[in-house]
């Protein structure tokens, strides 16, 4: 009997690892993670889908929150974040259409 493994866990855990890591390489990701190469492909395709509409809250080293916008480069298959976090009222989604 296979272990049932929750996709909010998961994408959590991603989400801190590539906060802390700053730049992760898809392979340590996917061994961080610990999802085993045939099951990466579904995984990869479910996060990046995720990151394209979720900005995460995060709670930074000097234990400010802010807001990261997760996400996959393709070319060079690897994971970083970008900093939303902003001081006026816009929504981070407002931020990116204006862009």
């Amino acid at each position: 009997m296979t272990k049932k493994v929750s996709f909010s866990k998961k994408w959590d855990e991603l989400v801190r690892c590539v906060y802390f890591l700053k730049r992760v390489p898809d392979v340590l990701l996917m061994e961080r993670l610990e999802i085993s190469p045939p099951s990466w492909k579904v995984w990869k395709s479910q996060f990046i889908e995720k990151s394209k509409y979720s900005p995460e809250t995060v709670v930074s080293e000097e234990g400010q929150e802010i807001d990261i916008k997760i996400m996959y480069i393709k070319k060079e298959k690897r994971w970083e974040w970008e900093n939303w976090s902003h001081t006026d009222n816009d929504s981070p989604f407002e931020k990116r259409e204006r862009e």
